[in-house]
């Protein structure tokens, strides 16, 4: 605010405003601001007064650094990576610069998460301090229970691009491969017919048959969605989602 008492355009409100408007300490406006008790109803009334007034939003980064609060986070990410999940190591090594900077910090992972055990151990092994994990996930029993003790703990686990759906993880973060996968089977199936021989379609950077191993749901032929797709490549034009590689 000016030294008359205006608020400066543009200027974001602080607490030491909200105090000022509501006419008591800066202590007690933290203390209504943060839900603490020891502050008497009509204060409380005039502080969430003055918040509204002014437009007061608290600064979470300001205030995990004035309680000296800061959190960790693991990201589990394959070692041997394709351009896709390099790329996203490139991103998430440059969010760590930005986080640090809220008191967030980030420790980045490469391990083999196409094999279960060294997948589940990395998993086992994280250390307590971390608040949340987020992983390139494997649909594994040993992996379900390694992400469900992590959740017991009271760590927020999200999978990125492979899910385990039957785990106890927060969020999935990824295509819905099912779906992809229907969609995948019924370009084969408009495109392709009942021909044989080597044909492959490209959905991404993984061809069909390689999702097929992966994913029972890309080999069922679903014709019903033929015309929905169909019309779909037609207003869109061809994409590299959809080329025939034979």
């Amino acid at each position: 605010m000016s030294a008359d008492g205006e608020r400066i355009p543009g200027r974001r409100a602080t607490l030491e405003d909200v105090a000022r408007e509501a006419g008591v300490s800066l202590a007690t406006a933290d203390r209504v601001v943060n839900q603490r008790e020891g502050v008497r109803g009509q204060t409380i009334a005039r502080v969430e007064l003055a918040i509204a007034k002014l437009g007061y939003r608290a600064n979470a980064a300001a205030m995990r650094l004035a309680r000296n609060e800061s959190f960790r986070f693991a990201f589990i990410l394959p070692s041997n990576a394709n351009s896709f999940m390099s790329n996203l190591s490139v991103q998430v090594e440059r969010t760590s610069n930005w986080l640090a900077s809220q008191n967030g910090y980030i420790d980045v992972m490469h391990v083999d998460v196409f094999d279960p055990t060294a997948l589940a151990s990395a998993l086992e092994r994280l250390s307590p301090s971390y608040h949340g994990v987020a992983t390139v996930a494997l649909d594994h029993t040993r992996v379900r229970a390694a992400i469900d003790d992590l959740v017991a703990r009271g760590v927020h686990v999200v999978t990125l691009v492979s899910d385990a759906p039957s785990s106890r993880r927060a969020h999935y973060v990824g295509v819905d491969n099912p779906a992809a996968g229907r969609t995948a089977a019924s370009l084969m199936g408009r495109f392709l017919g009942g021909r044989k021989g080597k044909v492959g379609v490209i959905v991404g950077s993984m061809s069909l048959r390689d999702h097929a191993e992966r994913h029972l749901d890309f080999i069922r032929f679903c014709p019903a969605n033929i015309p929905i797709w169909w019309r779909y490549r037609r207003a869109r034009g061809a994409t590299a989602a959809n080329r025939i590689v034979r």
